[in-house]
C-alpha cells in the first residue's frame, strides 16, 4: 500500500508515486496501480512518467477492446441478414 507520504494522480487516484525501501542503496520512487507494482525510478518524475505510461497504454488497450467489439457486432449483424 502507499505510504501516507504518496503521491496520488490529480486525475486518476488509483496511481500513486511514493519513496520506498527497494533494496537498494539510496531511496527510490515507486509507481503502483491500485496497489500493484508498476516500476521504480530514482526520480519521482522518473516514477510518474511510469505511471503515465501505464495509464496511456492503459487506455489504448480499452480502445482497442471497444473498436473490436464493434466490429465483431457488426460482422455479427451481416451474418444474420
Amino acid at each position: 500500500m502507499p505510504s501516507p507520504r504518496s503521491v496520488r494522480s490529480p486525475r486518476d487516484r488509483r496511481y500513486t508515486v511514493a519513496p520506498e525501501y527497494c533494496g537498494l542503496a539510496g531511496r527510490c520512487f515507486v509507481a503502483r496501480f491500485c496497489g500493484d507494482w508498476l516500476g521504480r525510478s530514482a526520480t519521482h518524475t522518473g516514477a510518474a512518467g511510469i505511471a503515465r505510461a501505464h495509464a496511456a497504454l492503459e487506455r489504448a488497450r480499452r480502445s482497442l477492446a471497444q473498436a473490436q467489439a464493434e466490429l465483431d457486432l457488426a460482422v455479427s449483424r451481416g451474418r444474420e441478414s
